[in-house]
């Protein structure tokens, strides 16, 4: 994960970044975020509202990409396919929550009341 990646991604910076207790890639995103100066916000234990954009994200993942035959085991094959899934769903893709506005340039200060 590289600033310069994510600014040109989102084009604004990124101040804090919220995840959940997992500890499946908890050095990782500790290390990053240390690095790139970002705020690390934990969700509560055992509180899946805290995350539920993201739950639901990861449910819209699993049902229109992964089950796709996307799936492959071949990070160089993998990461490419999935990278053109994100841009195309939340930047081109009009959202039906979002009354059928594009996810990405339609969210500035949207969450920002949900941090701790």
């Amino acid at each position: 994960m590289r600033r310069s990646l994510l600014l040109y991604l989102i084009n604004q910076p990124i101040e804090n970044l919220q995840t959940d207790n997992g500890s499946e890639f908890a050095l990782e995103f500790e290390k990053a975020t240390a690095k790139l100066s970002i705020q690390r916000y934990l969700s509560r234990v055992k509180t899946p509202k805290d995350n539920s954009e993201i739950e639901r994200f990861n449910e819209t993942l699993e049902y229109e990409w992964l089950y796709n035959s996307n799936l492959s085991l071949d990070p160089e094959e993998l990461n490419p396919r999935l990278i053109e899934w994100l841009i195309e769903h939340n930047f081109n893709r009009p959202h039906q929550s979002l009354r059928r506005l594009r996810y990405m340039g339609n969210t500035h200060g949207m969450f920002s009341s949900n941090l701790p």
